[in-house]
């Protein structure tokens, strides 16, 4: 079966696919990943075919703060949804006309917001499949890229889908049900699968790593994403964990010199990224913006967070953890250093955090992994493309 497999070029909308995608070559499919020239090496990185389409995602959020839509709010979620609806989306999908007609896909997966991967499908007629990156999109989200893209459906001569084309035919949950008891308009065509833990298990730490132990380990992390990731946002969460007896090691995502938090005591260890496979075994407590990559991979460990949301889909991830009892949330004009301080003190110390965390980390065992879910894939729709065929 030939699977197209269309991302947006930003490593937490790319890396809850890569599993998936990875078992789905090894269980015999030909799989292409169609992202701009941005990821393409990240994409190679992991073994899998890559062809460039679409625009980069700087120039994508540089254009499309220009736009009307763009001024007409203020929702966290507007940046992304006019960058991934206006402007990404018609300037893909002429792209993914093109390597359509090379690779003649049976099956196009896609990020929930990479919008014009479902509508290529609905023009060839073939299924696709969504996979999750995180939470829902939020209703209101979801409505305003369905509305921006609709006048390409009805350029493609098809009816526009009132979910942007997201829940066609499939839906790859990674969020545990105890997170998202609703699936909404996707419940009919969901299909669970284990969130996705950058690196592996095995794979080798810096030198510093094997000194941990002693004492409670904190990992900290902004995410990859430039607007939320600038230095200057690290020196709160840092300051607040000084004063703590702790072992911290931080993350600040591969466009970002270490360098640039200034000098740090010998108990703080900053690197630009590490496998959370092989680190997070070793932790005790995350902080952290609240994005769904590392949220999904503290908890698949069973560890307690304090999540200091700044944008796009933080804030309804962090309310969600928030929810179970699993994590402290600090709103934005709530991180200071005293602050931070507090909320690590209290999930490091009140045992209903872990507990809770334990709770979600058994829930997120109990579906399917990577390899299940391929294998499932590959039941669904390979009868489908040899027919036609």
């Amino acid at each position: 079966m030939r699977i197209l497999i269309s991302t947006t070029p930003m490593e937490g909308v790319f890396a809850p696919v890569v599993p998936v995608a990875t078992a789905l070559v090894a269980q015999g499919h030909d799989v292409l990943v169609a992202t701009a020239a941005q990821l393409a090496g990240r994409v190679r990185a992991c073994g899998l075919p890559v062809v460039i389409a679409g625009p980069d995602a700087p120039q994508a959020a540089a254009k499309a703060v220009t736009l009307p839509e763009f001024q007409a709010g203020t929702q966290p979620w507007r940046i992304g949804a006019v960058m991934f609806g206006k402007v990404m989306a018609p300037a893909k999908l002429d792209d993914l006309r093109v390597v359509a007609e090379r690779f003649e896909p049976d099956l196009v997966l896609h990020a929930p917001v990479d919008l014009a991967a479902p509508l290529l499908a609905a023009m060839l007629d073939v299924p696709s499949v969504t996979y999750g990156t995180g939470l829902l999109l939020e209703p209101e989200l979801l409505g305003a890229m369905a509305e921006w893209v609709a006048p390409l459906w009805h350029s493609a001569g098809l009816e526009p889908d009132e979910h942007a084309g997201l829940y066609r035919h499939g839906y790859l949950d990674p969020v545990p049900e105890s997170l998202q008891p609703d699936r909404g308009p996707a419940a009919d065509v969901a299909r669970a699968v284990r969130p996705a833990v950058p690196g592996g298990p095995g794979d080798r730490l810096p030198e510093w790593a094997s000194g941990l132990g002693d004492r409670p380990v904190v990992y900290v992390s902004l995410g990859t994403v430039p607007i939320f990731n600038q230095p200057t946002a690290f020196a709160p969460l840092l300051a607040g964990l000084a004063e703590l007896d702790v072992d911290v090691a931080v993350t600040v995502g591969t466009d970002v010199d270490p360098a640039a938090l200034g000098s740090q005591p010998s108990n703080v260890h900053v690197s630009q990224w590490l496998s959370l496979a092989a680190l997070l075994p070793r932790c005790d407590a995350v902080l952290c913006h609240g994005g769904a990559g590392t949220t999904l991979a503290a908890l698949a460990h069973g560890l307690p967070l304090v999540l200091s949301p700044r944008g796009a889909d933080q804030f309804p991830t962090a309310a969600a953890v928030r929810a179970v009892g699993a994590a402290q949330v600090l709103a934005p004009d709530e991180v200071t250093s005293s602050a931070v301080r507090a909320a690590v003190t209290a999930v490091l110390t009140d045992v209903g955090y872990r507990d809770a965390a334990h709770r979600v980390r058994s829930n997120i065992a109990a579906v399917p992994d990577a390899a299940d879910v391929a294998a499932a894939l590959g039941r669904d729709y390979a009868p489908r493309a040899r027919h036609r065929r």
